[in-house]
């Protein structure tokens, strides 16, 4: 018995995932923090952020792939394209930024 209740507890935590949102636009602001002091290491604004992250979007100062994302981002705000941020959902907001899984041009 114990066996079969191990063994749908590891199943469920393995099949359990983060819900994402994808959000479209153009990049309004971007703030960046170069001493990590602050909570956000990047901080995204659209021209019109939605209802679920009226405060933009962030990376985390530990994100493995920051400089890329970055790179992307600031050329969508340089361009004047609109880019799809996809956001993690609200177990991972701080204030009401979200944080972003990934951005697609």
């Amino acid at each position: 018995m114990l066996k079969k209740a191990t063994t749908l507890a590891l199943a469920l935590a393995t099949f359990s995932s983060v819900a994402v949102t994808n959000h479209n636009g153009e990049i309004a602001n971007m703030r960046t923090w170069v001493s990590g002091s602050n909570t956000y290491g990047v901080w995204v604004s659209l021209k019109s952020n939605p209802s679920l992250c009226p405060g933009g979007f962030y990376l985390p100062h530990t994100s493995d792939n920051k400089q890329l994302v970055y790179s992307t981002l600031l050329a969508a705000r340089l361009s004047g394209k609109p880019i799809m941020i996809q956001a993690a959902d609200s177990s991972y907001k701080i204030g009401d930024r979200c944080r972003i899984n990934y951005v697609m041009l």
